[in-house]
């Protein structure tokens, strides 16, 4: 019976092991560790997509400020970048700023804070016995981010795939767009 117990118990903390492993990998920035960890994610490519939703959108604000010029050549500057910043996002760099769902943000970190899914610590429930999902919360937006694990076998999990409030960022980033200054209007 205690054998038994030991191996629920063993089985129900396999997917808080696999996040502390993670949470270890990111802050000691170990890329290699971190891919091995995370590779089935496909986080560069959910992340180049969003970033270049987020340029489209800055696009369209600068367009309809009149500065269309500088707006075309400020949308296809940034847009070769996308392939590099979708990159840190994914991998220890950014990746903090990928579940908060804070891209437009990245480098640069909070000034306060520094909790919840910056640190990486996210409720666990279970979906069903082979699937856990990991909550977070960006304590600023107040919106959750999902981090999906899998069972592999009987004791080892995987990092599975990401949920993220892909219409709230799209939308806090155009507010935050249309509070800003537009130095042509302001002529």
């Amino acid at each position: 019976m205690v054998v038994l117990l030991v191996g629920i118990y063993g089985f129900m903390r396999q997917p808080a092991v696999l996040l502390d492993d993670l949470r270890t990998t990111l802050n000691s920035k170990d890329e290699e560790k971190w891919q091995a960890l995370t590779g089935t994610v496909e986080a560069e490519t959910l992340s180049k997509a969003l970033m270049k939703g987020l340029l489209k959108i800055k696009y369209a604000a600068d367009w309809s400020a009149g500065e269309e010029a500088e707006t075309m050549n400020s949308y296809y500057g940034a847009l070769g970048q996308v392939n590099e910043l979708s990159a840190k996002l994914a991998g220890t760099t950014g990746f903090t700023h990928f579940i908060c769902g804070d891209l437009a943000s990245f480098p640069v970190l909070p000034d306060n804070n520094m909790t919840d899914c910056w640190l990486l610590e996210g409720d666990l429930t279970w979906r069903s016995a082979t699937q856990v999902q990991v909550a977070f919360v960006n304590p600023a937006q107040g919106w959750q981010s999902l981090l999906l694990l899998e069972r592999d076998g009987l004791f080892a999990w995987h990092v599975s795939g990401v949920e993220l409030p892909v219409e709230a960022m799209l939308a806090a980033y155009a507010k935050q767009l249309k509070s800003l200054p537009h130095p042509t209007l302001s002529r």
